[in-house]
């Protein structure tokens, strides 16, 4: 076959795949795996499973203690706290010492809970509100070149943001759907997820990555059963959030989503992980991915039964997705792929988001 007419004929042949194609889950890890379903339909169910965080040090420093956002950028790990500090810290990963102090000169701390960064810059969550009546909610964001411009500060440009769906701002400490601590930043959009006291499920907000006022409505949600409290973003497209449980023994665990559709994050596969409880592994509060499959977690110091002093641990998600899932806005062909062999090509389901070389 000559190669200028192979696309169009990948493309008639993918067109008929995907009028016939079957749905249901895709993942051999699930317990409802339909091996004949070629769409994911995001109704793969998983067994109870525990994942083990690898120690790596004590955050040692007493102004760490209420650390609540990580970010790995170019080799080196950053973090904020949540309580006025309005200083970024890049800290040894080997015994927490901090290598760096960097303020963020034009703006002020009133509940920072998050960071991420896209290609160009870095977004920190000012969207702490577990009290219900913050009307100053913003992301902070400034060029991820201030990091290493030896200027010895940060400015920022302001996206401030409020919640369409809210209409009731009477203060109820730890009793409001509008707390959030958790974003992710993906094509020019953040995406929060809410830390939702009174019903526990987490709602998706879209809020453009750009300086401006904006009022923001939910998208879709998940049944986290807990309170959200960090999310991050692979490279390839998995997602994490990280939370826990506020009623004792405090469990504490981590969503992971994949092979979604587009940034509808919550229609592909959602696995629940615990990760123990607060109570011996201490309130988690952030987490960053250093590849595409591992990274850090961290938790503040957490006073309640015991005294749990805060720790920056690895985690590791390799054994639970064994596939690429570079995400691509297809309209639900993603579990195809397209395999050259010695008789010819071989158009397969890969139960994987992929990417199709011609």
């Amino acid at each position: 076959m000559t190669q200028r007419y192979f696309p169009i004929l990948l493309l008639l042949l993918l067109a008929t795949v995907h009028v016939n194609a079957q749905s249901g889950c895709t993942d051999p890890m699930a317990t409802n795996y339909d091996p004949t379903a070629v769409v994911n339909d995001g109704s793969c169910v998983y067994p109870l499973t525990s994942l083990s965080l690898s120690p790596v040090t004590d955050l040692t420093t007493p102004l760490l203690d209420e650390n609540s956002g990580l970010l790995y950028l170019d080799g080196q790990l950053w973090l904020h706290v949540d309580d006025l500090d309005t200083n970024l810290y890049r800290i040894d990963t080997t015994n927490s010492t901090v290598l760096e102090s960097l303020p963020v000169r034009n703006a002020w701390n009133y509940d920072w809970e998050d960071i991420s960064s896209d290609s160009q810059y870095v977004y920190v969550g000012d969207v702490g509100n577990n009290v219900g009546s913050r009307t100053n909610l913003s992301i902070l964001r400034f060029d991820k070149a201030q990091l290493s411009s030896g200027a010895g500060y940060v400015q920022v440009d302001t996206i401030r943001f409020s919640y369409a769906d809210q209409t009731d701002f009477t203060p109820a400490l730890d009793n409001t759907r509008f707390d959030c601590e958790a974003f992710v930043v993906v094509d020019d959009t953040l995406h929060l997820f809410s830390k939702d006291w009174v019903t526990k499920r987490t709602r998706r907000y879209k809020l453009p990555a750009q300086p401006g006022t904006y009022s923001i409505a939910p998208v879709d949600s998940l049944e986290a059963n807990g309170l959200i409290t960090s999310a991050a973003r692979s490279a390839d497209g998995a997602i994490v959030l990280l939370g826990y449980d506020n009623v004792i023994p405090a469990p504490c665990f981590l969503w992971l989503l994949f092979d979604y559709p587009g940034t509808d994050f919550f229609a592909g596969n959602k696995r629940r992980f615990s990760l123990g409880s607060a109570v011996t592994a201490g309130q988690v509060e952030g987490i960053c991915f250093t590849d595409n499959r591992s990274g850090f977690v961290s938790n503040e110091r957490f006073q309640q039964i015991v005294n749990v002093p805060p720790r920056l641990k690895r985690f590791d998600i390799s054994a639970y997705i064994t596939a690429p899932i570079t995400a691509i806005n297809d309209g639900g062909l993603r579990q195809l792929r397209l395999l050259a062999t010695p008789n010819g090509y071989v158009l397969e389901h890969a139960g994987i988001q992929g990417e199709f070389s011609l």
